[in-house]
C-alpha cells in the first residue's frame, strides 16, 4: 500500500506529497505551484491563507504556526507598544502636574529610551539568530520589561523616568525586529506579507488599547489606595505583560533550527526547515568576517537603513495628537482628559485597517505601488501639519491619515528579509541595524537640538544681561553728568552772588 494511503482511497499521484510520518519530506508549495494567476485569482488569494496546492501536511503545519507563532509574536509586539506608549498617556493624565515636569523633559523620555534601544538592538538580533538562544531570549526580556513596567507606578521625579525609559529601551529590543525575524524564519516569502500586516497592526492595537486603559484608569481608579490614575495604568499594563511573558517560556518555538517545542513534531520541524531552504533562506551559521562582508559590501544594507531612517522621521508626528488636544483643552477648554486619551485611538483604528489591507495588496500588485501610495499620503499629512495654521477639521484629517504609517514597516521589513535571505546572520544584523541607526540618528538629533537650544538660550541671556549692564552704565553716567552740571551751575551762581555783594 502506498505511503499514507488508506484502504479504499484513490492512489496518490506521483507529485502528491506523502503525509505519513515515515515518508520523505516534500515541499508541495513549490512542486505543485500553479501558474501565475489572473488578477481576479490574485485577489482571491488575499483571503486564502492555506492554498489548495499545498499538501495536507503543509497546511497543517501552517495552521500550527498561525495558532502559536503568530499570536505570540503579535502579543509580544502588542505589549511592547502598550508598555512603550503608556508614558505618553500618563503624561497627559496628571503625571506632568504631579511630578512638575516640562516639555524638554518629556522629549528626553524618548531620548533615554532610544539610547537603550540603540545600544542593544544589534546584539539582541545576533542573539535571536542563535538557534540555542532564540527560544528563551524573547520571553526572558518580556518578563523583565513587565517587571520594570510595574516599577513605573512608583515614579518620583524625572530622574526615575530617565532610568526606567533607558531600561525599557534595552529590554524591548527583541519585540520589533526580533519577532519579525522569527516570522520570516518560519513563513515563506509569499506567505509572510499578509501575516506581517496582522503582526504589525498589533502595535496599533496596543496603542489604542493603552488610550482606553488610561481613560478607564483615570475615571475609575484615580485616588484608589492613594494613587493617581496614571500610576494605576502602569500596574494594569504590568498585569497584562507578565502572564504573556511566562506563557512564552512554554510556547515560543524560536527558529526552525532551535530545540523542538512541544507543539511541533520532529517531522513538522523537518518540513519547516525544508520549506525555508527550498525558498532560498539559509540556516544560521557562525558570526564572523563573512557576515560583515555580506552586510557592508552590498547595497541592501544601505538602502534598507536609509529608507527606514527617512520613514521614521515622518512617523513620529502621529504620536503628537494627544499633546495637540491637551494644548487645545488648555487654550479653549475643548476636551476632557478621558477624551484626550481616547480621541487619538482613531489613528490606530485607521492604522489597523491600512496595515492589513496594504500587505494583502502586495500579493496582488507590485510591492512598490502600495509603498508609494502610502508614502504620498504621509507626505500630504506632514505638509499639512507643517503649515499648522489650518482648520481644526484638517488637523484631525492629517493626524488620522498618519495611521497609514502602518503600511510601511510590514512591507519594508519582510522585503529586507526577502532580499537578504541568503545569509541569516546578515539578515538579522541588517534588520537590527535599521532600528539601531534610526534610534542613533534620532537620539543624536534630539541631543543636538537640545544643546543648540540651550546654547542659544544661554547666549541670548548673556546678551540680555550685557545690554542691561550697558544700559545701567549709560543711565548712571547720565545721572553723574547731570549731577556734575548742576553742581557747577550752583557753584557759578554762588560766586556771582559773592561778587555782587562785594560791589
Amino acid at each position: 500500500m502506498a505511503c499514507g494511503t488508506r484502504v479504499g482511497s484513490p492512489p496518490r499521484t506521483a507529485n502528491e506529497p506523502c503525509d505519513s510520518e515515515k515518508g520523505p519530506v516534500v515541499v508541495s508549495s513549490t512542486t505543485n505551484r500553479p501558474a501565475a494567476p489572473s488578477l481576479w485569482k490574485a485577489w482571491q488569494y488575499i483571503f486564502d491563507w492555506y492554498p489548495s496546492h499545498y499538501s495536507n501536511e503543509e497546511r497543517r503545519l501552517l495552521r500550527k504556526l498561525d495558532c502559536f507563532i503568530m499570536p505570540l509574536c503579535c502579543l509580544m509586539f502588542f505589549i511592547k507598544w502598550l508598555d512603550q506608549g503608556n508614558i505618553n498617556n500618563a503624561y497627559v493624565s496628571g503625571m506632568k502636574e504631579e511630578l512638575h515636569l516640562n516639555g524638554n523633559q518629556y522629549s528626553l523620555f524618548g531620548t533615554f529610551y532610544n539610547i537603550g534601544y540603540l545600544l542593544f538592538e544589534i546584539p539582541s538580533m545576533m542573539l535571536i539568530s542563535r538557534p540555542s538562544l532564540s527560544r528563551y531570549y524573547p520571553p526572558i526580556m518580556e518578563l523583565l520589561w513587565g517587571i520594570v513596567t510595574f516599577c513605573q507606578a512608583r515614579l518620583r521625579n524625572e530622574h526615575d523616568i530617565f532610568g526606567i525609559r533607558f531600561l525599557m529601551g534595552v529590554l524591548e529590543t527583541p519585540a520589533s525586529s526580533g519577532s519579525l525575524y522569527i516570522l520570516t524564519s518560519w513563513y515563506r516569502a509569499d506567505e509572510v506579507f499578509k501575516r506581517a500586516g496582522v503582526w504589525y497592526v498589533s502595535s496599533n492595537a496596543g496603542s489604542m488599547f493603552g488610550g482606553y486603559l488610561q481613560a478607564a484608569a483615570y475615571t475609575n481608579l484615580n485616588g484608589v489606595l492613594g494613587m493617581a490614575g496614571w500610576r494605576w495604568l502602569f500596574i494594569i499594563d504590568g498585569i497584562i505583560s507578565v502572564p504573556i511573558a511566562i506563557a512564552g517560556f512554554f510556547l515560543f518555538p524560536g527558529i526552525p533550527q532551535s530545540p523542538r517545542v512541544w507543539w511541533l513534531t520532529e517531522r513538522d520541524q523537518q518540513l519547516a526547515r525544508a520549506r525555508m531552504g527550498d525558498d532560498g533562506v539559509k540556516e544560521s551559521t557562525k558570526i564572523g568576517k563573512r557576515m560583515l562582508k555580506r552586510v557592508f559590501m552590498h547595497w541592501h544594507f544601505y538602502i534598507a537603513v536609509a529608507t527606514y531612517v527617512c520613514f521614521q522621521c515622518t512617523s513620529y508626528v502621529s504620536g503628537q495628537m494627544a499633546l495637540w488636544l491637551k494644548y487645545e483643552a488648555a487654550q479653549h477648554g475643548t476636551y476632557t482628559i478621558p477624551q484626550i486619551n481616547t480621541i487619538p485611538t482613531g489613528v490606530q483604528g485607521v492604522a489597523i485597517v491600512a496595515g492589513i489591507l496594504s500587505t494583502s495588496l502586495c500579493m496582488v500588485y507590485p510591492i512598490w505601488t502600495t509603498f508609494t501610495a502610502a508614502s504620498v499620503v504621509l507626505l500630504f499629512c506632514n505638509i499639512v501639519l507643517l503649515v499648522w495654521d489650518i482648520p481644526v477639521g484638517l488637523h484631525f484629517t492629517a493626524y488620522y491619515l498618519l495611521g497609514l504609517t502602518s503600511c510601511i514597516t510590514p512591507i519594508l521589513f519582510p522585503w529586507v528579509n526577502m532580499i537578504m535571505k541568503d545569509d541569516a546572520e546578515a539578515r538579522a544584523f541588517t534588520t537590527g541595524a535599521m532600528g539601531f541607526i534610526v534610534n542613533t540618528v534620532l537620539t543624536v538629533t534630539y541631543w543636538c537640538l537640545f544643546m543648540l537650544g540651550q546654547y542659544l538660550w544661554t547666549r541670548e541671556l548673556k546678551r540680555r544681561q550685557n545690554h542691561e549692564a550697558v544700559d545701567r552704565d549709560i543711565i548712571e553716567t547720565e545721572k553723574e553728568t547731570e549731577t556734575g552740571t548742576s553742581s557747577k551751575h550752583v557753584e557759578i551762581t554762588t560766586n556771582d552772588a559773592i561778587k555782587m555783594e562785594r560791589l
